[in-house]
């Protein structure tokens, strides 16, 4: 890291190709549209490279770069709502197909990919599960990254993981996924 910290093109390299795949797909966990992800990971590389001085080896560095890149892309997540607030254009970011990732499995008991579930969540709730089922991370974690409260982050947990299973259980009940069924 000292020597990306003094700016060695190798160096430099090197770590941006070594972290490249994980951050894309972080920042694909947790921002909906794929344009979003890809700004936040391009931003997220510039910062870890550029922070690189500040890497202090207490964690791994993944975890160091994911913190980066959890923060990055919730940033671009706010400065999306707000941009979407202004313009209304929250129709065509839902009209955008789901990118292939980690998240595309389906459960035995959803009819469909669990991304799918995820992406009709609240941006903070998708978050908070994404940090903890997907990531691994733990509730202080995921508080410390949200700049939010413990407390906040388990209620944000509660209410995704209670209007996930409210919108599987929608739909098994009109039986999408199913022979026969809408899907």
């Amino acid at each position: 890291m000292s020597f990306v910290a003094a700016a060695d093109p190798a160096a430099t390299r090197t770590l941006a190709n070594r972290l490249v795949q994980r951050v894309h797909r972080v920042s694909k966990s947790i921002l909906r549209a794929p344009a979003d992800a890809d700004d936040a990971a391009q931003q997220s590389l510039i910062e870890i490279i550029t922070s690189a001085k500040s890497y202090r080896g207490d964690s791994s560095l993944e975890r160091w770069s994911d913190r980066i890149v959890v923060r990055t892309s919730m940033r671009v997540a706010r400065g999306r709502q707000k941009q979407t607030a202004r313009t209304e254009d929250d129709a065509e970011l839902d009209a955008l197909p789901a990118e292939a990732g980690s998240l595309d499995a389906k459960s035995e008991d959803a009819p469909r990919p669990v991304k799918e579930y995820l992406a009709e969540l609240p941006e903070a709730q998708r978050s908070a599960l994404v940090l903890r089922h997907v990531m691994g991370y733990s509730v202080q974690e995921i508080a410390d990254l949200s700049d939010v409260s413990p407390n906040t982050v388990k209620d944000r947990l509660l209410r995704g993981m209670k209007e996930m299973r409210r919108l599987i259980r929608r739909d098994v009940a009109i039986g999408v996924g199913q022979k026969g069924g809408s899907a």
